[in-house]
């Protein structure tokens, strides 16, 4: 009985670890789209109210312009690494690229 009382604390305290974890990525999720969201000139997710709006004087911008940015800044856009660093080409991203041009 003991050896269970153990290891559900073991496991108890792992999921804690994990949720740590889980709370420390979020933020820095959170930081990097912010980040992302200034480089390219897009209005941040929270404001609500002016979802969809750009700053004056700026050119609006469409998702496959932001995708193609996104790529010639060296991250991958296709499913599989999304938003992972490109260091040469992919083959899945020119794929994507071009099927959203057709």
């Amino acid at each position: 009985m003991k050896a269970l009382e153990t290891k559900a604390q073991d496991l108890l305290n792992e999921i804690k670890g994990m949720k740590s974890l889980v709370e420390t990525l979020e933020t820095e999720n959170e930081k990097l789209r912010r980040q992302l969201a200034l480089l390219y000139g897009v209005n941040e997710p929270e404001d609500a109210g002016n979802a969809g709006t750009i700053s004056p004087g700026r050119e609006k911008v469409t998702g496959r312009q932001n995708l193609l940015n996104l790529y010639d800044a060296g991250f991958h856009v296709c499913n599989l690494y999304f938003g992972q660093s490109r260091f040469e080409g992919c083959l899945f991203c020119a794929a994507f690229l071009r099927k959203d041009q057709e």
